[in-house]
């Protein structure tokens, strides 16, 4: 699909200004280097237009999120207020401010859409810039793209807060009683794990998904979330051989991988030494991973030995740790360091990722983490490059922090991957099974499943893949577009506002809800505010203007979202400013059904079916001419050779019949054309042919 088609399928009403103005860059690209030199004045002038549509963008994205950020905090200050008043404290205020913080998060995932559009928008304009006037525009442009960046990682904060507000609602005003930090020393984990894949187009859509029925897990509560505290960075460990890794792939008993892991910045004070077992003998067989925390500043003399696994257990016991804990920290440090004495580890890779992780505090039933930013950093020395590591023999480069994507590393020692990570675990030995929520997720075009997907794997194939014997099988996939056309309700959708508690009906509810629930509204001593809200909150997409107050809900995967306490309007919505329009319009409706049929997916078993049924054909037509052959060679009379003749003919008749319809057929697959497939006279002809014959 070519980039002007897909800009304009994603520009909606009052946003259509405000998106970068590509067509007309585009043409103004092409006037000027058609038939003619490009010349200095027509380079200033060009960059000049650009600047423009770059800053438009910029101050718009800036302008909206500011009017969120605005919503949120309002949102907070009525909770706190609904969690401060007995009177005011009830199940529908709670609920009315779920759905406006819901309608918040809509709004969220809609402007990283357009975050993600015009970023993709300035980017291809850049390559075609390029690619006609044979300068170097696009590495000129970066600067100007980090004074002004077009990312989405900015909306992760308003996704947190969004996230830590509605858990809020979703509970009542109480809090949860679990530790948000368990797990964090927590030394084996045993969870059944799934890996899938997120286009970058989808990752706001699948975090807003996960958030409305887990909320955003942060480990440190007594601090102001920042963007800095999702950083992950590991470095794993292997020997010149790549043993590891070859366990790994080939899923040996006992294979192991090692890493050491920190979280945040590059200067956090601890680091977790972990160790992956598969099939681990002293647990039956089951594969786990184990921890536990050590100081940075002794990393080095653990790698050496210098720090001995007996060390580490007395200072853990002098942190008052109980005795199993402690014999389960000398058990892991014994194991890792007789792993690095004997199969001779070293540094290779470190593999940065922003984290956002979604679990219930203090319940490690069920969690979802989503990595992106997924980053792939040499650390290694086996190609006799050894300033990776300053200073020698340390554990971890001193000169790549947490600052992605880091452009002042060599392109030969970095890979950044093209898609986000998302891994559910679940502890399915304590009986935990996927809720049915999560199992829509993931069979929606949302995701891309990756079984076995291991990120060492993959950084380890990418740079040392000339020892490698054996590689992933995912690695033919990466290259392959693996979006896939948006299933019928699936995903978040701005639709009219239904009721959607499970003992309610659909059909003739509406106006028995709002009897019912209008005096709960009356009657509330908040209800003004708590309305109030609502039209603030639509005052935010058409300042000046008067609009309906809409509601907003998950369809199908949003089947766990708060039910409703009224409907609040009849008519239709419409939306003024953020997001796309009313899911369920009339027009919108046909528009995505046009869209959809033109973005149809088509497998490739449907072409081989067709080649199948195209070689039937021919093979019995080989028969035909087997038969021909026969009658001409061996008949003993003029008739037998007249007949052969004939059954020739009958073979070449009926080969140009089966490649009219192989060729039809191919046609009509490409254009998605809805006429029939079947043969319906082919095959009785052909019968009443060979009984002539």
């Amino acid at each position: 699909m070519k980039y002007g088609a897909e800009l304009q399928d994603n520009i909606f009403g009052p946003w259509r200004s405000s998106y970068v103005a590509y067509d007309a860059l585009k043409k103004e690209l092409k006037s000027r280097t058609q038939n003619r030199i490009w010349t200095d004045l027509d380079e200033y002038e060009f960059v000049c237009l650009l600047d423009n549509e770059h800053m438009k963008v910029h101050d718009f994205i800036n302008a909206k999120l500011s009017e969120i950020d605005t919503r949120i905090l309002y949102c907070e200050r009525t909770i706190q207020s609904l969690q401060n008043s007995e009177t005011m404290n009830s199940d529908a205020s709670y609920t009315l401010m779920d759905e406006t913080l819901t309608e918040i998060l809509f709004d969220v995932n809609d402007l990283s859409r357009f975050t993600r559009v015009n970023f993709l928008a300035i980017q291809k304009i850049l390559k075609k810039h390029d690619r006609w006037t044979l300068l170097n525009l696009r590495q000129e442009y970066v600067l100007k793209l980090r004074e002004k960046p077009l990312d989405k990682q900015k909306f992760d904060v308003a996704i947190v807060y969004i996230s830590a507000l509605h858990d809020i609602c979703r509970n009542r005003g109480k809090k949860h009683t679990g530790n948000s930090a368990a797990g964090g020393d927590q030394n084996a984990f045993e969870r059944a794990t799934a890996k899938y894949w997120i286009h970058p187009d989808n990752i706001t859509e699948v975090k807003a998904i996960v958030m409305l029925h887990l909320p955003v897990l942060v480990f440190n509560t007594a601090k102001k979330w920042e963007p800095e505290d999702s950083a992950v960075s590991s470095v794993y460990f292997d020997n010149h051989n790549l043993d590891l890794y070859t366990g790994r792939l080939q899923r040996d008993e006992m294979a192991e991988a090692i890493r050491f892991r920190w979280y945040g910045p590059f200067e956090s004070k601890n680091a977790f030494v972990e160790r992956k077992t598969h099939h681990a003998t002293w647990l039956n067989g089951a594969s786990v991973k184990d921890r536990f925390r050590v100081n940075e500043n002794r990393v080095n003399e653990f790698v050496s030995g210098a720090y001995t696994a007996e060390q580490i257990a007395q200072d853990f016991r002098a942190t008052g740790a109980d005795e199993a804990a402690v014999k389960d920290v000398h058990f892991i440090a014994d194991g890792v360091q007789t792993s690095f004495r004997e199969k001779q580890l070293e540094p290779m890779l470190r593999v940065f990722y922003n984290r956002t992780a979604f679990q219930l505090p203090g319940d490690q039933k069920l969690r979802i983490s989503l990595d992106t930013d997924l980053t792939f950093i040499r650390e290694d020395h086996t190609d006799g490059i050894h300033r990776r590591q300053n200073p020698p023999n340390n554990w971890r480069r001193t000169d790549v922090r947490t600052d992605y994507p880091f452009n002042h590393v060599k392109d030969s020692d970095i890979l950044r991957f093209p898609y986000a990570v998302l891994e559910t675990k679940l502890q399915t030995h304590l009986g935990q099974e996927p809720p049915t929520w999560l199992t829509k997720l993931i069979e929606s075009h949302l995701v891309h499943e990756v079984p076995r997907f291991s990120k060492y794997l993959q950084g380890a194939s990418h740079f040392y893949r000339e020892k490698l014997p054996l590689l992933p099988w995912w690695l033919t996939e990466i290259d392959v577009d693996i979006r896939r056309a948006r299933s019928e309700n699936t995903g978040l959708t701005h639709t009219q506002y239904t009721n959607l508690r499970p003992d309610s009906k659909r059909q003739g509810s509406s106006s028995q809800n709002s009897a019912t629930n209008q005096p709960l509204l009356d009657n509330d001593p908040l209800g003004g505010q708590l309305q109030s809200s609502k039209k603030q909150a639509d005052q935010f997409y058409s300042p000046g203007k008067k609009t309906t107050a809409s509601s907003s809900t998950v369809t199908n995967l949003g089947s766990g979202l708060s039910g409703s306490t009224a409907n609040l309007t009849k008519e239709k919505k419409q939306k003024q400013g953020l997001g796309v329009p009313v899911a369920f319009d009339e027009e919108a409706q046909v528009g995505e059904k046009k869209k959809k049929s033109k973005k149809l997916k088509l497998e490739p078993k449907t072409f081989f079916a067709n080649e199948r049924t195209f070689i039937a054909w021919l093979q019995f037509c080989a028969l035909l001419l087997s038969v021909a052959l026969s009658l001409l060679n061996l008949g003993s009379d003029e008739t037998a050779r007249i007949m052969g003749g004939v059954f020739i003919g009958l073979a070449i008749v009926v080969a140009l019949y089966a490649l009219y319809l192989f060729e039809k057929r191919a046609w009509m697959i490409n254009n998605h054309s809805e006429g029939r497939y079947d043969d319906i006279w082919g095959p009785a002809v052909l019968c009443i042919l060979l009984v002539v014959a």
